[in-house]
């Protein structure tokens, strides 16, 4: 078996395209999969967990600084993160999922697309191919997958560099994705973060995808922080570097 784990999320989150011969293959593929629903950082299980219930199952998201940008990262805590990039909307690779805001997974015979809720984001996923010897840097980077047997592994380079806010990383930033479907409602997802520009040494991240069924992906608005009134209250209270 070549396509294992996202063969059956296609089924599952109502895919546009796949191949009748894949669903049949897939061991883990259940009556009653072709109901739409999408994937969400898990807490309850099942379902949605009601107002203040459940707690995140990320864990290793702490990264050890090289000085000179763990200064930067103290100095926007001081500012309350004000400077972040996704304060301006601009997106960012959220590693295992946001709680609040689930992806929805796309499969084809030779691509994986992963739709992102939050800041309408998108990331194509191209198997068994090589990252372009003349990227384009990006916020999310340039993704490439292959398969081990029924983990999906995504490699990612190529990202713009991000100086402000919380979360530090150079041109060098490389990270490696596992995606496993371990069971009909959960993936298991981990990721290896390193970047020598900023980093004192590599850490992983790990988290689970939960299937929410018959959800489906929301309209997000970003509004930008663009509003002058409250970028004129911000300001006043120090909390805005302009950049010139």
């Amino acid at each position: 078996m070549t396509n294992k784990i996202i063969a059956s999320l296609a089924v599952v989150l109502a895919v546009l395209v796949t191949p009748v011969s894949i669903m049949a293959q897939n061991k883990k593929a259940l009556p009653g999969s072709d109901k739409p629903g999408t994937w969400e950082e898990a807490n309850q299980g099942v379902g949605v967990a009601e107002p203040g219930q459940g707690g995140s199952v990320r864990k290793g998201a702490n990264p050890a600084y090289q000085p000179w940008a763990a200064k930067l990262v103290l100095e926007a805590y001081n500012r309350r993160n004000a400077d972040d990039y996704t304060a301006r909307c601009i997106p960012e690779l959220d590693l295992g999922g946001l709680s609040l805001y689930p992806n929805q997974f796309v499969q084809t015979p030779n691509l994986i697309v992963i739709l992102i809720e939050v800041r309408h984001a998108f990331r194509l996923i191209p198997l068994n191919e090589k990252h372009s010897e003349d990227l384009d840097p990006a916020w999310l980077g340039d993704s490439v997958g292959h398969w081990e047997g029924d983990t999906l592994v995504v490699d990612v380079v190529g990202f713009k560099e991000r100086l402000k806010g919380s979360k530090i990383n150079t041109d060098a930033l490389h990270i490696v994705e596992r995606f496993t479907r371990v069971d009909y409602n959960t993936i298991e997802y981990s990721a290896t973060v390193e970047d020598p520009k900023a980093l004192l040494r590599p850490y992983t991240i790990t988290s689970k995808y939960m299937l929410r069924p018959g959800t489906r992906l929301q309209e997000y608005v970003c509004e930008n922080n663009q509003d002058p009134a409250s970028f004129e209250e911000l300001d006043k209270k120090g909390l805005i570097t302009r950049e010139k």
